[in-house]
């Protein structure tokens, strides 16, 4: 009975050290930091998206996520994604099973894991005279369902209407790991040794 808290307390940390097949939250909204530091090796491709959009039209386009680093293992895990939009609206064939809506954004399933494309419908604005921003963090996977070897990259797209006037460049947001994920994630990964080691010991 002894080790249960500490065996309880272990699972608390496992997060920290797992993948997310089955898609990923807001936690995400900033980059896939669990992976590591942003890695430009990994291209994110849009096929498809206008550069500016008429009012409430629908353009169907796809994100392939490209890695020269991580290799593509068929039928492994090979890749995950994050989309989060401010101004019009997403939508995806659900019959694929490979995208799902989740936590106010749109991410992979777990057989939508397996692969690094992905193909959505992109619903434009009614007011032709705003914009859209696309936040998207895309990442390759290397298959041995840890967050280890992994490599991932972000980027925001804004899509002005053609009646748009104002900033063409959407504001950056720095995705790179700060000082306090640095703290959070070495506290989770000291305290995950000393509970294995005491688990061990008893």
């Amino acid at each position: 009975m002894k080790k249960l808290p500490f065996l309880l307390a272990l699972v608390l940390f496992l997060p920290w050290a797992s993948s997310a097949p089955q898609g990923i939250g807001e936690i995400a909204g900033g980059g896939c930091i669990c992976h590591g530091s942003q890695d430009a090796s990994t291209e994110l491709i849009l096929f498809g998206l206008p550069s500016q959009f008429e009012s409430n039209t629908s353009y169907n386009f796809s994100l392939e996520v490209r890695s020269s680093e991580v290799s593509l293992s068929t039928g492994e895990e090979a890749g995950g994604f994050r989309i989060e939009i401010f101004g019009g609206d997403i939508l995806f064939d659900e019959t694929l099973g490979h995208v799902q809506k989740l936590e106010n954004g749109w991410t992979h399933t777990t057989s939508g894991n397996k692969v690094r494309s992905w193909n959505f419908t992109y619903i434009s604005p009614d007011d032709n005279s705003t914009y859209t921003d696309l936040t998207i963090n895309g990442n390759a996977v290397n298959g041995n369902g840890q967050s280890t070897g992994d490599a991932w990259n972000g980027t925001i797209i804004r899509i002005p209407g053609i009646a748009y006037v104002g900033d063409i460049e959407p504001t950056l947001i720095e995705a790179s790991l700060d000082t306090l994920d640095y703290t959070v994630g070495s506290i989770a990964l000291g305290g995950l040794i000393v509970l294995a080691i005491i688990i061990i010991k008893d």
